[in-house]
């Protein structure tokens, strides 16, 4: 893979400056770590998902799908696993929302609005989702992350006078300034001056923190059947305010699986099906949820037939979906193949990658950048999210060999 992920995901994402809150170190790490704790619990459970693919009909241990989810039960607290979503307050909308990031942005078009709910957060065939988490921004909040703001700009401001003014009266060597070195002192004081006054004005905020608390909860038929109580990855990079400062956004990440109860340790992905999502923060003395917001979870279809004779099928693992084209091609190291795959989902790509073992896929975005290519088992595979003539979702490989 191309050893300067963090810049590509930034120039294929943000088209920005690589200015973003998020650290993609801390981001994959942080779901890295989370998979790692679960893996025992998810490992015992690989086989019987195998055969939900292959055959549609079992699921874990040869049971119906839905019977892995948490049941209902009439002593859970609000909130907790297999309560009633019911048993807590809906909050007044407005305060919190969230918005699907189908394409890895963590923007929207009118970014000092909270989102509405009730919109659908996307139809995924993995069992992750980073949707982000918008809410409206306290004045207690906003006054302390602009005082911060403030008096880093000042003590930079500081730091670039005094440097101006020791250089003036001392030059180095004792050899007069050039007019072009006096420039620039000049340009770094001036600098430092503006940082100071968008500080004070117009900046954005970033690392403010979650305040609320926040909580992500997922129910089928109003039972909560999965939680996190830690949806946001850091908060030193997790928020980040709209221009006019009056709300934050907030990049998450949510593993799909079962939570715990007394009984069953739970973290079994979710089966396929329709899912509503909320959130869950601290108002007063209380909590109350915001929501909700649909998720529909698919299973991952068979893999495709009809690969011709000599293509690496063990080495390289491919989506699950219906093969509409392959066809040899040639580079410079080869001759390899090219595959377009017909699959629904809108993080297709992504789990393309994860089959292929690359620690990318823990990744928000929901396809690779261009030109991004993974090293695995002698072959140079790349990955693309693509859409045919008539408007099938697909995922195009181009494998070449190393």
């Amino acid at each position: 893979m191309s050893p300067d992920l963090t810049r590509s995901l930034h120039d294929a994402v943000d088209t920005g400056p690589d200015d973003s809150p998020f650290d993609v170190a801390t981001l994959t790490g942080r779901i890295r770590r989370r998979r790692t704790v679960r893996a025992g619990v998810r490992g015992g459970v690989a086989v019987g998902a195998v055969g939900a693919v292959a055959f549609g009909a079992v699921y874990v241990g040869g049971r119906q799908p839905l019977s892995v989810l948490p049941e209902a039960r009439a002593d859970a607290a609000p909130g907790t696993c297999g309560s009633d979503i019911g048993l807590l307050p809906m909050a007044d909308p407005g305060r919190v929302g969230l918005l699907p990031s189908t394409d890895g942005s963590w923007y929207q078009e009118d970014p000092s609005v909270v989102p509405q709910q009730g919109s659908h957060l996307g139809t995924l065939l993995g069992r992750a989702m980073n949707p982000v988490l918008v809410r409206e921004l306290s004045p207690r909040a906003r006054d302390a992350a602009v005082a911060d703001l403030v008096r880093s700009a000042t003590e930079t401001l500081a730091a670039a006078e005094e440097r101006r003014a020791a250089v003036m009266e001392d030059p180095p060597d004792a050899v007069p300034l050039t007019a072009g070195q006096v420039d620039a002192l000049d340009r770094g004081v001036e600098v430092a001056r503006q940082q100071l006054e968008a500080a004070e004005s117009s900046e954005r905020i970033s690392g403010t923190g979650d305040e609320l608390d926040s909580q992500i909860l997922i129910t089928h038929d109003g039972t909560v059947v999965a939680s996190d109580a830690d949806p946001s990855p850091d908060p030193r990079y997790s928020w980040m305010s709209s221009p006019d400062r009056s709300v934050v956004s907030g990049l998450t990440s949510t593993e799909l699986i079962t939570c715990a109860t007394d009984g069953d340790p739970g973290g079994v992905p979710l089966p396929a099906g329709e899912y509503s999502v909320y959130v869950s923060y601290a108002e007063a003395d209380d909590r109350a949820v915001a929501g909700p917001w649909s998720l529909t979870l698919l299973d991952m279809p068979p893999a495709p037939t009809g690969l011709p004779e000599g293509f690496p099928v063990e080495d390289v693992p491919l989506v699950g979906g219906r093969l509409v084209s392959v066809s040899p091609m040639r580079g410079a190291s080869g001759e390899g193949w090219s595959v377009v795959i017909a699959v629904d989902g809108d993080d297709a790509a992504k789990e393309a990658v994860r089959l292929l073992g690359d620690d990318w896929s823990t990744y928000p975005a929901l396809a690779p950048p261009p030109g991004i290519t993974f090293s695995v088992a002698g072959w140079e595979v790349g990955v693309a999210a693509s859409t045919s003539e008539d408007g099938e979702q697909t995922v195009a490989y181009s494998i070449l060999p190393n």
